[in-house]
């Protein structure tokens, strides 16, 4: 599907010399400035007209460029050729040059230069280079807006060029406002009957078209063809893309008839007017092939996808993202045959393609932006696993296919974002410094003012926050290009290499099944994918989503519960067991230490009290650490730098009293909830005494208690090699809950109203001045989002004594949003967190005997183990609700 931007550049480049040059103020008409601009409307379909405007705009290019004035029609007049031709890929260096000159002749802020910076974008953007074309349409959108005026007609061509790329990312919020801009400037500026406004009208319709709002796509493109045709003429190349749009909505509606013969016309002018070896060519070609496809008629469609595929090879290079479309297409049609190698062939060139592009991309942007980015890609990732599962369940080939995309995309979101908050903390300059510290203090701002108990404030507050977070996060980013990750691609041999001989990954995926003959996605489901250092990858399809969960939900709530006996809930702990594990029994034979990746609901299992056919909980056969996905290990095998003494944070003065409050909530039907604004904590004496013994088994401790153990001190904590907090933890979900008194529990487990977007504001841990908390710099809340600041570069463990501290918002394929997630982003290479509320007394045993062995050597994760077994021998806490809430995430290894 294609947007329409600014592709007649170097005409506009030619326009803008004559406009804004001193010749033009002191003697061009304005009458012949507004045919210039007709003639760029028109300069496709009336090519003769074009050299008549570069005479009657010779002496205004020799006025601007003097001496370079020559050089730069010549440069001008090659990037058109190219460009006209599709070659965007040689069209880079002229636009290069060609913006160094305009920078050098006429400042850096000359509209000019916005010209030319908006010519280089669109090369770069067409190539799917969307890394380089941010930046350049975003300074070229502030020069215009600077030099020209917020509502000149330029400033609403870069509100449109930079809204496509935005729209190519699936960042569609990003993009509705830019668009709805540019698209009131031109009604504003031109009419509403100009052909610009009809170009408007359609790059609106493409973004709902690609968020599945088909009713409101479809009008917009009707009134955009009303605009265009008449003006440009019924051949002309933007009318074949309006038409060729129009056919993709008809198709996605199963009108067939409707949109074969408008896919038929867009392609017949397209190859008529930009010739047989244009790249729109290719698209045309690439839809009429998906036509035939959905209707079963392969004959007619292979030869179509292969004639786009050598097209698209050609014009736009190996690594462009349409040739990964049309070969993930061509798969698809091999698939349905039954034609496995071809298929195989193809889809593998494709997601290779696809890699090349994530790791150009991911470099840019806020965490908004990346995930936004990543989520285009998830149709191709259940394709990849569905030729697999449903397709070819025996084919290992196939089945290295499919484990590959899953490692090198689940999780991927998480690696990029601690990767890159790493070297901006380490690595930055006094100005880069300046802005982190910024973003950092805005961070604060947005927790502290969500969680204010008196006069909260308006939600636009928040918003407008929020928005000056994703602008820095973005800047910082695209202003330390040197800090770019030096990426090399994720390898299934890779990650195998680094599971230890005793060991084997349990790599779990939720995925949507795709059947290619049907052309139909269908009910989401679990996968298992098992993985050891030697051998074959093993795997099972689990079933539906809709029926594990029950089954997942059902177990959590047995080992939570703190009434039930074990004879009440090991038979649901075994019932997961035998969904879960015991497909894969005997390949676990001969490992001793499970890496666990879990997805969606799984994330709030503990595998350690699930029960095997022996009737063993797992915690007593394996060690178990928990990873976002099998890629972790990768990152763990990195370098890490000397860190600090340890920090010991425990029994924080809340205030006196203990509070419960009933509030109405926004969210949900008709809920009940406990709302944070009003609730206030009682102490924990517990973790008084477990401060003081674990600082004992640290050497060099800093201990925190009372009202020292405060929101700021934690915050200005630099890379301790231990952090440990024991306090109350709180984490608010979305399904309504019963309100629970807190006294001796280290947390609550609440439904809160909560204004902000980002989830993770909706777990944090509880510290000194608690309840009397106001909108501050220190607050006492210290939210998961805030963590993110800290910088926990070589902090080897942190461990979250309270509730619910492993407990999040759930992403599939990327994890729990919470403060599990967010210790990761600031460095800490270990967590260990809770999945549920903790009772007071036993949380303190537990943790003693974990730092016991830690101290006698013992690996992270094992000496949790034995912690947990160490409570089981107690009669009174055998049950898992007592030992199993505790997990533990990342490193396993001992500390060193």
């Amino acid at each position: 599907m294609r947007r329409m931007s600014g592709h007649r550049c170097c005409f506009a480049l030619l326009l803008a010399i004559a406009t804004t040059t001193g010749f033009y103020q002191r003697g061009l008409a304005q009458n012949e400035a507004q045919q210039l601009r007709d003639i760029m409307q028109r300069l496709d379909a009336l090519q003769q007209r074009y050299s008549a405007a570069v005479s009657e705009l010779d002496v205004i290019r020799k006025t601007s460029f003097g001496g370079d004035s020559n050089h730069v029609i010549v440069l001008t007049n090659q990037i058109e050729q190219l460009q006209k031709q599709g070659n965007y890929g040689a069209a880079v260096a002229p636009s290069r040059e060609l913006v160094a000159i305009a920078e050098r002749v006429l400042g850096s802020n000359h509209p000019t230069v916005a010209a030319t910076l908006n010519n280089l974008a669109v090369t770069y953007k067409e190539l799917g280079n969307f890394s380089e074309a941010i930046p350049l349409y975003q300074r070229s959108l502030a020069i215009r807006e600077q030099a020209l005026g917020a509502n000149h007609p330029d400033v609403a061509t870069s509100l449109n060029n930079l809204a496509n790329l935005y729209t190519d990312q699936g960042n569609y919020g990003e993009a509705l406002p830019l668009y709805q801009r540019a698209l009131a400037i031109r009604e504003q500026a031109l009419g509403k009957n100009h052909p610009d406004v009809g170009l408007s009208v359609h790059n609106l319709a493409v973004m709902y078209h690609l968020q599945g709002s088909l009713t409101t796509a479809l009008p917009l493109y009707q009134r955009s063809l009303g605009l265009l045709e008449p003006a440009l003429g019924a051949e002309h190349p933007l009318v074949a893309t309006v038409l060729n749009n129009l056919a993709e909505l008809y198709r996605a509606q199963s009108n067939y008839g409707a949109a074969l013969p408008l896919y038929q016309r867009s392609l017949a002018i397209r190859e008529k007017v930009l010739g047989t070896d244009h790249p729109d060519v290719a698209t045309s070609l690439n839809n009429l092939a998906e036509l035939y496809r959905v209707q079963g008629n392969y004959g007619a469609a292979l030869p179509l996808y292969q004639r786009s595929i050598a097209l698209r090879q050609r014009t736009l290079g190996g690594e462009h993202p349409y040739l990964a479309l049309s070969l993930a297409n061509l798969a698809k049609a091999y698939w349905a045959q039954g034609m496995i190698n071809e298929a195989l062939t193809a889809l593998n060139r494709a997601l290779e393609i696809e890699e090349v592009n994530l790791s150009r991309n991911l470099v840019v942007g806020s965490e908004e932006y990346k995930r936004n980015y990543l989520a285009t890609f998830q149709d191709s990732t259940n394709t990849a696993i569905s030729f697999h599962l449903q397709g070819n369940p025996q084919n290992p080939a196939v089945a290295n296919l499919a484990l590959t995309t899953i490692l090198r995309r689940k999780g991927r979101l998480l690696d990029v974002l601690a990767a890159t908050a790493s070297r901006l903390r380490n690595q930055l300059d006094a100005s880069g410094q300046q802005q982190l510290d910024e973003l950092i203090r805005v961070r604060t701002q947005i927790a502290s003012l969500t969680f204010v108990r008196d006069r909260p404030p308006p939600a636009s507050q928040i918003s407008q926050l929020e928005q000056r977070a994703n602008q820095l996060e973005a800047q910082l980013v695209s202003q330390n290009v040197s800090f770019r990750l030096d990426v090399t691609p994720v390898t299934l041999s890779a990650v195998q290499q680094a599971i230890p001989a005793n060991a084997v990954l349990l790599e779990f995926i939720q995925y949507v099944p795709y059947n290619p003959k049907a052309n139909r996605w269908e009910a989401p489901r679990y996968a298992l994918y098992a993985l050891k250092n030697r051998g074959a990858p093993q795997w099972r399809d689990l079933g539906t989503v809709a029926d594990l969960d029950t089954v997942i939900k059902a177990a959590r709530q047995r080992m939570a519960d703190p009434r039930l006996p074990a004879t009440v809930t090991k038979p649901s702990l075994k019932a997961a067991y035998e969904r879960l594990l015991a497909p894969l029994e005997p390949f676990l034979a001969g490992s001793t230490h499970l890496l666990v990746a879990p997805d969606g609901q799984l994330n709030t299992l503990s595998f350690e009290a699930l029960v095997d056919r022996q009737d063993r909980y797992l915690v007593q056969s394996y060690t178990i650490t928990l990873l976002t996905s099998g890629r972790d290990l990768l990152r763990l095998q990195q370098r890490v730098k000397p860190a600090n003494p340890p920090l010991v944070v425990g029994n924080p003065t809340f205030s006196q009293g203990s509070g419960r409050a009933v509030a109405s909530s926004q969210r949900g039907v008709n809920p009940r909830s406990l709302d944070l604004r009003s609730l206030t904590f009682t102490e924990l004496p517990g973790t008084a005494t477990e401060v003081k013994t674990v600082s004992t088994l640290l050497p060099q401790a800093q201990i925190l208690t009372g009202s020292s153990a405060t929101e700021t001190a934690i915050k200005q904590t630099q890379r301790p090699r231990v952090l440990h907090l024991a306090t109350h933890g709180f984490f608010l979900e979305s399904p309504p809950l019963s309100p629970q008194v807190l006294q001796h529990t280290r947390g609550l487990n609440a439904n809160t109203p909560f204004r902000g977007e980002n989830p993770l504001l909706r777990s944090g841990l509880a510290l000194a001045g608690f309840n009397q908390r106001q909108s501050g710099v220190d607050d006492g809340v210290l939210t998961a989002f805030e963590v993110t600041g800290i910088n926990l570069d070589g902090t080897e463990l942190v461990v979250m004594s309270a509730c619910d501290t492993g407990r999040g918002d759930i992403l599939n394929g990327d994890g729990v949003y919470g403060l599990r997630r967010a210790f990761t982003l600031a460095g800490a290479r270990t967590q260990v967190s809770s999945l549920w509320k903790v009772d007071d007394t036993t949380t303190q045993q537990l943790m003693v005997a974990f730092y016991q062995n830690l101290a006698a050597g013992k690996g992270r994760s094992e000496a949790l183990r034995q912690a947990q077994l160490q409570l089981m021998n107690d009669p009174s806490k055998q049950i898992p609700y007592f030992w199993a809430a505790f997990v533990s995430s990342g490193e396993w290894r001992p500390l060193p």
